[in-house]
């Protein structure tokens, strides 16, 4: 059972769920198609295995992501955003809008701010 959390805010307990470092990324990432858990990583060659899978995991606990098992030897499986996942995109886009403008002279061509 998932553990209970208390917020003083409804915006502290959106940030919870999709705020940090990777989810947003994880998110974007899978926003398209589903992907296996390597082909995630490759898009993200910074984060560390356990980072992604810790990451995953606490999408797939607040409902943002499902993991699907397939038979076979390896076994495959894949992470696809779910219902409540897909409704993320449109604020994860609207952040992209406003960084595109707003930050437009602060950010060089390698996506840096300088």
């Amino acid at each position: 059972m998932p553990k209970k959390r208390m917020y003083v805010c409804p915006i502290e307990a959106a940030m919870d769920v999709i705020g940090g470092k990777w989810k947003p990324h994880i998110l974007w990432k899978i926003k398209d198609a589903p992907l296996r858990f390597g082909a995630i990583q490759e898009k993200l060659p910074a984060i560390s295995q356990k980072m992604l899978t810790r990451q995953l995991r606490a999408l797939e606990a607040d409902c943002l992501v499902s993991r699907t098992e397939y038979p076979g030897m390896p076994p495959r499986v894949e992470y696809a955003l779910t219902a409540r996942g897909r409704t993320v995109i449109p604020i994860l886009m609207s952040l992209k809008v406003w960084a595109d403008e707003e930050l437009k002279d602060q950010i060089n061509e390698d996506g840096f701010i300088v």
